[in-house]
């Protein structure tokens, strides 16, 4: 089978250092490209990057540098792009750089019967803490919680209110053995079928981050193309390197400004 494995690296060269040994480890007899997007990291970062991979002088390992900071899934999007035109788009498996793919990932994936309208694969992506992050949102969100994001997102400070109220924190999610089409994946991970290319040539990045699981929805909407929890597929994800890093109030207003994009799509 032939895959590449596509993720964005910014100012965490270390995390995608793992990144890269773990599905060199997990490769097994597959022919598999990995396909590293820097996304305009300072400059001590990149060339550690540079460094780690020249010394593993490996054929399987691809660095994409870009000038500017473009985001998430545009950065992916680069590595889609090389993807694609060598020819690595039987499987695509698009993320962040902080997950761990359990051994047998890649044959699993392999033996997988796809129906045609299952364009995108949402694997069990667990956190260190025991969270299951998918089945993310199993249908379209209901009228009244549609209301909630539009009144959170309306104000930061009507926002940091809400909070002292509510708890922010995610609540535990035991595994689902069940499979199924879902609405909405956790957006660190997506297994792009050879059906997906058969209508796109690149993922929606209509954000810079925050929103893109409503966006890829939209994106199957849009073909009628179905998003599937795959639960036989697994990884573990060591959280978010780039976005802890976000100041609150920072953070807030980038999700607000992708909000007001993606808010079509719950």
């Amino acid at each position: 089978m032939k895959a590449s494995f596509v993720c964005v690296n910014y100012n965490n060269s270390k995390v995608t250092q793992d990144y890269i040994s773990n599905v060199l480890n997990i490769k097994n007899n597959h022919d598999v490209k990995i396909v590293v997007v820097d996304n305009a990291s300072q400059n001590e970062d990149v060339n550690n990057l540079i460094d780690y991979i020249h010394k593993l002088n490996n054929e399987h390992v691809i660095l994409i540098r870009s000038e500017v900071n473009l985001g998430y899934f545009k950065g992916l999007n680069l590595g889609i792009k090389w993807s694609i035109e060598n020819q690595y788009n039987q499987y695509q498996i698009v993320g962040n750089n902080d997950l761990v793919f359990f051994s047998d990932f890649l044959d699993t994936l392999e033996s997988i019967a796809i129906k045609k309208a299952e364009m995108v694969l949402a694997p069990d992506v667990i956190t260190i803490d025991g969270i299951h992050e998918n089945p993310h949102v199993i249908n379209k969100m209901p009228f009244l919680r549609k209301f909630k994001y539009k009144i959170y997102y309306s104000n930061y400070y009507v926002a940091k209110l809400i909070n002292n109220f509510y708890s922010t924190e995610r609540k535990y999610k035991a595994f689902d053995p069940e499979r199924k089409y879902i609405h909405m994946g956790i957006g660190a991970l997506y297994v792009l079928t050879p059906n997906f290319f058969q209508h796109f040539n690149a993922l929606w990045d209509h954000v810079f981050l925050y929103g893109e699981e409503a966006i890829l929805a939209g994106q199957m909407d849009s073909v009628a193309g179905k998003i599937v929890y795959e639960p036989s597929l697994k990884c573990n994800h060591n959280e978010s390197a780039t976005t802890s890093k976000m100041e609150s109030k920072y953070k807030y207003e980038v999700i607000q400004r992708s909000y007001r994009i993606y808010k079509k799509y719950l």
